[in-house]
């Protein structure tokens, strides 16, 4: 990496403690807190304020400054870019900097987090206390001192929070004597320029060569979407470029199964339960990657599984935001969302203290990680780049961020100085903290323990209960999509025969991935996907089921009779089913094989304590052969998914759109016997009236760029009624070829072909000859079409071109 003595790295180093005293255990440090407690307590209103104040002002610095929240965010993904560091921009091109499906996830976004909360702060306390009246100022530095980010516990709640929901926010005016309405930036990100995102370098995600295929089109997004529906989605659209919030869509996603409907809990609480009472070492912990091949179903636990639902669950099936990875950053609820998947990692830690990292190495991900190659070995001091903790520019690493009190924070169940001096190893710590786990979290603990209505299968002790526990483990292969996201969904058919997927979900699993976009070609690209299934690891997730099934017995059985096992396996074998949705759509069986999906039964046993205050015990799983299954989609025949037949395999006919002053990769050099194909939807043959050549044009680049030599030229000048056929090289025109433009189109849908014969292009206009056009670097080959009119003219043919492409003249005529 390049440094130069002149570049002032940005240091992390927390917010500063009031006495400088450094974090330790025994320190009291601030809290994040809870945003819905902290933003509807009365007592923190001037907190409440300044962070949404600052937080509006962070979001209006120009997307071109290093710390403005648009390239804070784009250090997740796009646009792609360095961040803090002096090195070339090609070094991270197709590249960003987040870890996920490794070891590193957790402890990378520490550091991330910690250096969005310090922007925040040094807004807060440097821009926005300095402008209220000195009267009355030092409560508001008081405030801004012991502010720390706030997080979003979707474990308790199934709603955004309440500061989410509206799209503006009163707050107080600058000088702090009255207040004004400003538009909420916990609403959405908007750009403060009032341009969209490709101004400062976000890509849209498409490959321009699939017009079914999923194209995403976020650099033409001026604020962020949230669970826009279908349709929101569409290019051009000014729902779209200004951005969609479905709040009460996020809801509903995480009150959709019908198990969770009347409860309190969200959906993740019963996972976030599990991940935190099952023993288990750092590196399960930490990753969705499955680390062996003969791993216990006890290890497809993670906290990334998780975190990927929330994402799809907040961004939801039409492409929203936080359902992207590139891109998930630039919606506000990603930081508070994120915050409590650090607050859960803190909790597993304050748990597992002698737990840490052992050596690792980068996974494969979609995306390919600056400065991390796959195979990187991975060690306590793996450099978290782009994150530095001082302005010389030493790189932090996890070992800098392993406790959050060093970054000057802790949360509400980890205030350990009042149990000083053992702090994390004193036992009445250890005890309130089981305790709120189990009184936040425990959904099957609450069920079996409420002795008001005794479950058959459950033995009741007078500490405890004993049950056998059921849980899925879902294991997939990331990549079997190409990068793209999807959701496995796992169902229970209400009688054993039908399927409602309405009302049929019991739990599901988000693979969130994106394939983002090469923006030298246009094509997309899945830089880290290979071909090599064995080095293509595969994802795991578990879930427990236990709570529906309780859920289910309470409320009557559906043929279950009890939690006895022989009861609990029979009932489902004939009603558990499962599919693959995309995009909103369920996935046909015949295109499921590259998932490599294994859905696996497993039991345990579990033993609950009356006494909030003890952990579980969850000990001897073992898979359960007669609940699992694969791609087929159930266990019982009657609910398998129909094996639809694939279409007949046909020639691949690369497709795409050309709009007018624009130009298109190929998706691979036009070979010897290629034939591009260009149609207009329309035909104007009336002559430009402004002076200079009337000339529209279409040509052949050996660029993908199009700014290179121009191979081949076909150029219509209505007004000279001619068609001028041309090669420009090295910058110099060659000999025209010019022919009459009289009577050459049929109708007003223009066709034009162009048949590449090895030494020259035959050219036709709608299938009737026009010239045979020799060429005149037959060492050169196109690698790309572009479309232009000469400016202050209208075209002759339509604003957009459709391209075809076939590999040779057999193809044409066999589609």
């Amino acid at each position: 990496m390049a440094t130069t003595t002149e570049w002032k790295y940005f240091p992390i180093t927390g917010i500063p403690l009031q006495d400088g005293v450094a974090g330790s255990p025994t320190v009291e440090v601030p809290i994040r807190q809870n945003i819905d407690t902290w933003s509807n307590d009365p007592a923190n209103e001037k907190q409440v304020k300044l962070f949404v104040m600052a937080l509006y002002h962070f979001q209006q610095i120009n997307p071109t400054d290093r710390d403005s929240y648009f390239q804070i965010a784009g250090i997740h993904g796009q646009p792609n870019v360095p961040w803090d560091e002096p090195i070339d921009k090609s070094e991270a091109e197709g590249k960003g900097y987040c870890t996920h499906n490794n070891i590193l996830f957790p402890v990378w976004h520490r550091a991330y987090l910690a250096l969005y909360e310090q922007r925040i702060y040094e807004i807060m306390n440097n821009e926005i206390v300095t402008n209220f009246a000195e009267e009355g100022r030092s409560d508001w530095q008081k405030a801004a001192q012991t502010w720390r980010l706030p997080f979003w516990d979707w474990g308790i709640t199934t709603s955004v929070p309440d500061m989410c929901k509206y799209p503006t926010i009163l707050v107080p005016t600058a000088d702090g004597k009255s207040e004004e309405i400003i538009t909420n930036p916990l609403f959405q990100f908007r750009m403060p320029t009032n341009q969209p995102m490709s101004s400062a370098g976000m890509a849209n995600f498409k490959d321009p060569w699939v017009p079914d295929g999923d194209m995403i089109f976020y650099g033409e997004c001026i604020g962020t979407s949230r669970w826009p529906q279908e349709g929101d989605n569409v290019s051009g659209s000014t729902a779209w470029k200004h951005g969609v919030v479905n709040n009460y869509k996020v809801q509903d996603a995480l009150k959709r199964p019908e198990w969770v409907a009347d409860s309190p809990y969200g959906q993740p609480a019963e996972m976030v339960y599990r991940l935190l009472t099952i023993p288990m070492e750092y590196s399960t912990f930490a990753t969705t990657a499955q680390l062996s091949e003969d791993q216990s179903v006890a290890n497809d636990v993670n906290i990334e599984y998780i975190h990927n639902n929330l994402h799809g669950w907040v961004g939801g099936d039409f492409d929203g935001h936080m359902s992207q990875i590139p891109v998930a950053s630039f919606d506000p609820t990603f930081w508070l969302h994120h915050c409590n998947i650090d607050r859960i990692f803190a909790l597993w830690q304050a748990l597992n203290p002698e737990k840490w990292i052992e050596e690792s190495q980068v996974n494969e991900f979609f995306q390919e990680i600056i400065g991390l190659p796959i195979g990187t070995k991975i060690t306590t001091e793996t450099q978290l780049r782009p994150f530095h903790k001082d302005v010389s520019g030493i790189v932090m690493t996890p070992n800098d961020v392993r406790y959050p009190y060093s970054l000057g924070y802790t949360y509400p169940e980890l205030q350990t100085w009042k149990y000083d001096p053992q702090a994390y190893t004193s036992e009445p710590f250890l005890k309130d903290l089981r305790k709120a786990i189990n009184d936040l979290y425990g959904v099957s603990r609450q069920q079996l323990i409420d002795t008001t209505k005794n479950l058959e299968g459950v033995e009741y002790l007078e500490d405890a209960t004993k049950n056998l526990d059921f849980a899925f483990s879902i294991r997939y292969r990331k990549y079997g999509f190409g990068g793209d996201p999807f959701w496995i969904r796992i169902f229970l058919s209400q009688d054993g025969v039908t399927q409602n997927a309405a009302t049929d979900l019991i739990t599901e699993v988000y693979n969130f991935s994106q394939k983002p976009e090469d923006p030298a070609s246009g094509e997309v690209v899945c830089t880290n996907c290979k071909d090599n299934e064995k080095a293509n690891l595969k994802s795991t997730a578990a879930i427990s089921i236990t709570p529906v099934l309780i859920t289910i017995l309470k409320a009557g059985g559906k043929d279950l009779p009890s939690l006895k096992k022989e009861d609990v396996l029979a009932f489902l074998q004939k009603r558990a089913y499962w599919r693959v949705f995309k995009g909103g759509k369920e996935v046909p069986r015949n295109q499921l094989d590259p998932l490599d999906l294994e859905i696996i039964g497993s039991t345990n046993d579990s033993t609950q304590y009356k006494d909030a205050t003890k952990a579980p015990l969850l000990e001897n799983f073992n898979k359960e052969p007669s609940i699992s299954g694969g791609a087929d989609g159930a266990l019982d025949p009657t609910l398998r998914q129909p094996m639809t037949i694939p279409p007949p395999t046909m020639p691949d006919i690369p497709q795409a759109n050309l709009k007018v002053n624009s130009s298109l990769a190929f998706k691979g050099p036009i070979e010897p016997d290629a034939v591009v194909i260009i149609d207009s939807s329309s035909l104007d043959m009336t002559p430009a009236k402004s002076s200079g050549i009337d000339n529209t044009q279409v040509f052949f680049s050996d660029t993908k760029e199009g700014d290179g030599n121009i191979l081949f030229l076909l150029s219509f000048r209505r007004s000279e009624n001619q068609i001028v056929l041309n090669t420009r090289l090295d910058n110099s025109w060659g000999k025209e070829v010019r022919v009459s433009l009289e009577d050459r189109f049929k109708g007003t849908a223009p066709s034009i072909l162009v048949h590449d014969q090895g030494d020259g292009y035959e050219i036709f206009i709608d299938w009737r000859h026009l010239a045979w056009f020799e060429k005149r670097a037959k060492e050169k080959v196109a690698n790309s079409v572009s479309y232009s009119v000469n400016e202050g003219q209208t075209s002759m043919m339509s604003p957009e071109l459709k391209i075809r492409v076939y590999a040779s003249m057999k193809d044409v005529f066999q589609k």
